[in-house]
């Protein structure tokens, strides 16, 4: 079950459509190997938010209703090496993103002196309607009427809605266009998709991470036991912030027909388990509430989605092991330790590069077809056949097809190999730094360069995550060692690596931070044995 590869066929391809921008259109290869797709722009948080979105729309209906059966990863399919058939819908929250994001008369509104009390909502519903009309070009209008029959006359009500609404933008000094600003989700109404200014589904920022995420999920063990908990978690309408969204939600339908889901290469893999895992462990503890177990659920998906990175390369590429994580606990203090950090952030990038290879020329040189340009007669005969070939497999008939040079086949299979390396945009091996950086695990710093070290957020949902019931240190660093092969103290030192990487007194010295660190959050008591226990205080009681 574990080596079973969906079926990477033209049709799914051509389904998925070629909605990404720059070289990833050119070729299928990164996508081959890790799904169809991943992007630098899809920050960690919205990643989750595309999951979530995904539940919301399969979950509930067209009038914001659950589904009476569970709908979320219940995809059954014919066989095992076939992908999931599963349409998307967007909710397009047209007249809410107006309202939060893009009108400014609220406040006019608000301060003019001419208007009494009891005229104000009227003359703001007005001034809505107008400038949507004037700005929007969705192609569905919005009658703002429907806000009188939610507030009645009661203005002040509903402008302090709008500011408890806005108060929830998540990013909020990033400068995107109002159709992709985003809200903490703390109910359906909340959860918001990315689309255009016309409110037609984008891939600018959910660039299908998400959906590789949700497939993820849809496809462990645990999914049948997780979906009723992400839908009682993010979709139940029982928080007060989401019932006043819901006042500015009109009854119309506000989706469309949607599209086809991303492509997943393979049918099980053991970071699917761990990412499930970890999502209901985070979503079931009984004394967080349900709005704070959203940061460390994207901290740890982002985790995840680099071992499988790192799983998926080390298969591809044909090596034996998967590079530990050394995770600095001393904020770059330590030289040694943090040049190991460095060293092996870089091999990861390394590796999928040489996945990348790997699969090219496995895929590629024993095929008959490749032999065939091998025996052609002549150079120019040669590099026409071999580039066709290239083209042919790798789906990337507009890679190099303008070119006049004559090239040896071996030669063409270089220069892709170096294209698909390197290319511009959505390439794992350049989205592991950002994915790092913003979720907590991977610090930049000018003049020290970019390496593993931990936040403090970061380190809460390692506890979050993995921590049961109480246990010692050592048993803690021992499973985030086994579990995602995160290296902190002395002991996970020696299993890791076969040769020092650096004197052992640095990872003694990283592991005394890391349980002074825990112990500052709160998680970490120290016996009058001497015996030190991390322990998960929103556990609650069985």
């Amino acid at each position: 079950m574990l080596d079973t590869i969906v079926q990477d066929t033209p049709s799914l391809k051509s389904n998925l459509g070629e909605d990404g921008k720059g070289a990833d259109t050119l070729m299928w290869v990164q996508e081959a190997i890790f799904g169809h797709r991943f992007v630098e722009e899809q920050l960690p948080y919205i990643l989750v938010l595309e999951v979530l979105a995904i539940c919301r729309v399969l979950q509930l209906g067209d009038d914001g209703r659950h589904y009476e059966e569970t709908r979320i990863f219940n995809h059954p399919v014919a066989a095992s090496d076939e992908h999931e058939n599963v349409t998307i819908p967007i909710v397009k929250s047209v007249a809410l993103r107006y309202v939060l994001f893009k009108d400014r008369s609220l406040d006019i509104v608000a301060n003019d002196p001419q208007l009494s009390p009891e005229e104000r909502l009227g003359a703001w519903i007005a001034a809505l309607n107008k400038g949507f009309a004037n700005e929007v070009r969705s192609g569905n209008p919005v009658n703002f009427e429907y806000l009188r029959a939610r507030f009645g006359n009661r203005f002040d009500d509903a402008r302090q809605a709008v500011k408890i609404l806005q108060g929830l933008e998540i990013d909020v000094l990033n400068n995107r266009r109002y159709t992709s600003r985003f809200l903490a989700p703390r109910g359906a109404n909340l959860i918001l998709n990315d689309v255009d200014q016309k409110f037609v589904a984008d891939r600018m920022f959910f660039g299908r991470g998400g959906e590789m995420v949700y497939l993820m999920l849809s496809r462990s063990s645990l999914a049948k036991e997780l979906a009723p908990v992400i839908a009682e978690q993010f979709l139940a309408s029982r928080d007060p912030i989401d019932r006043i969204a819901a006042k500015f939600v009109p009854d119309a339908p506000d989706r469309t027909a949607g599209g086809s889901i991303g492509y997943l290469p393979k049918r099980a893999h053991a970071a699917y388990e761990r990412m499930a895992e970890d999502w209901h462990t985070i979503l079931t503890l009984k004394e967080l509430p349900p709005p704070q177990k959203f940061e460390p659920l994207f901290r740890m998906t982002a985790l995840n989605l680099m071992r499988y990175f790192a799983e998926r390369a080390q298969v591809v590429a044909g090596n034996t092991v998967v590079d530990p994580i050394p995770l600095d606990m001393l904020g770059g203090r330590d030289a040694n330790l943090r040049d190991v950090s460095k060293a092996f952030l870089r091999r990861h990038r390394q590796v999928i590069e040489d996945a990348v290879e790997s699969y090219i020329r496995g895929k590629i040189e024993p095929t008959p077809a490749w032999e065939a340009a091998l025996k052609q007669p002549d150079n120019a005969m040669q590099s026409t056949q071999a580039l066709e070939v290239i083209q042919r497999t790798f789906d990337a008939h507009r890679w190099s097809s303008k070119s006049e040079s004559i090239r040896s086949p071996e030669a063409w299979l270089a220069a892709f190999v170096h294209d698909a390396k390197r290319r511009s945009r959505n390439n794992i091996s350049t989205m592991i730094t950002p994915l790092g950086t913003n979720s907590g695990f991977v610090v930049a710093r000018r003049g020290a360069g970019t390496w593993f070290a931990s936040s403090d957020d970061f380190l809460e949902a390692l506890v979050l995550a993995v921590v049961k019931r109480p246990i010692t240190i050592s048993d803690f660093l021992r499973q985030l060692h086994e579990r995602y092969g995160i290296v902190v103290g002395p002991e996970e030192s020696r299993r890791a690596f076969s040769v020092p990487p650096c004197d052992i007194s640095s990872f003694e010295e990283n592991i005394r931070a890391f349980e002074r660190r825990l112990t500052g959050l709160g998680y970490v008591k120290r016996l009058s044995d001497d015996c030190a226990f991390v322990s998960n205080v929103y556990l609650g009681s069985e």
